[in-house]
């Protein structure tokens, strides 16, 4: 149960998204906040990455911030996305050093890892990313993880109950 109650009534931005996510929802406490917050999740989910690569960015930032939500709300979204039920396990249990990842796979992981460890790339992974990606899909990158570590803080800061619906947004960010 969250630690704060929901507000009574939910931001208007909440009410474009396909389920109202309580994410979005607790967000509304702050609803200034709530439609910028969409709108940035929204054009993270439609990055240039790959989003098979971009699930796996995002449940690594789960994974490493303990948030069972963006885990639950992502797995299904990953696997249909491509991504291995074994990839994720490794990804949640932290073992994505495994050896169950092609050279682009252990470069995005790499680097969310240190961006979530260090805050920052060391130059080798940068130029990791550099080989496989664009300057634009580098930049979606780090603002992915960036976006979800925020999101983090506030899921598990005040414990927002878990709506696993992640099956609703399989075709986001597809375009």
């Amino acid at each position: 149960m969250a630690r704060i109650p929901y507000p009574e009534r939910s931001a208007d931005a909440v009410d474009k998204l396909p389920t109202p996510l309580n994410a979005f929802r607790m967000l509304s406490h702050a609803p200034e906040l709530t439609g910028p917050a969409i709108d940035l999740g929204m054009a993270v989910l439609g990055s240039s990455l790959p989003v098979r690569l971009r699930e796996l960015v995002i449940v690594t930032v789960a994974a490493r911030t303990d948030c069972a939500y963006g885990v639950v709300q992502h797995r299904p979204i990953a696997l249909h996305a491509g991504v291995t039920a074994d990839q994720l396990d490794a990804v949640v249990e932290l073992r994505s050093a495994e050896g169950q990842f092609d050279a682009v796979e252990s470069a995005v992981l790499t680097a969310a890892e240190e961006l979530m460890d260090r805050h920052t790339l060391t130059d080798g992974t940068l130029g990791s990313l550099r080989e496989h990606f664009t300057d634009r899909q580098v930049v979606e990158l780090i603002t992915t993880v960036g976006y979800y570590t925020m999101l983090a803080g506030l899921l598990n800061g005040l414990d927002v109950d878990i709506d696993p619906v992640g099956e609703e947004y399989w075709e986001l960010g597809r375009g």
